[in-house]
């Protein structure tokens, strides 16, 4: 019974994980349905946690939604980091792959000034 119950919260929350990532990107579940080439119901049942998916599917969720796949398990992994840590790592994580080439780009930048006193 317990078992159940884990899981049953493991799909939720990666449902809702995806389902957040989705409307950040100003998709409607239609459009990320024809993307995956599957149903809108199937994606409606991923996103309330009712049906799990596999790996290959959470792949192709990744790739439509330019994030990395652990954002679709953000509130689940234990980092063991600190708090304001994990939020910094999170938002980056669900920016686009531009955008994260920028971030990489500036730290990159930081590092080297640093470097150089």
């Amino acid at each position: 019974m317990q078992e159940t119950i884990e899981k049953r919260k493991v799909l939720q929350i990666i449902g809702n994980n995806i389902k957040t990532l989705r409307l950040s990107k100003g998709m409607t579940q239609e459009q990320m349905a024809e993307k995956l080439d599957h149903s809108v119901n199937f994606v409606s049942l991923i996103e309330l946690g009712k049906s799990g998916m596999s790996v290959t599917t959470m792949l192709d969720i990744c790739n439509i939604l330019d994030v990395d796949i652990n954002c679709i398990f953000k509130g689940l992994l234990d980092y063991r980091m600190k708090k304001q840590d994990l939020k910094l790592i999170d938002n980056i994580l669900s920016l686009s792959s531009d955008d994260r080439k920028i971030i990489e780009d500036l730290i990159e930048h930081f590092i080297n000034k640093n470097n150089k006193l």
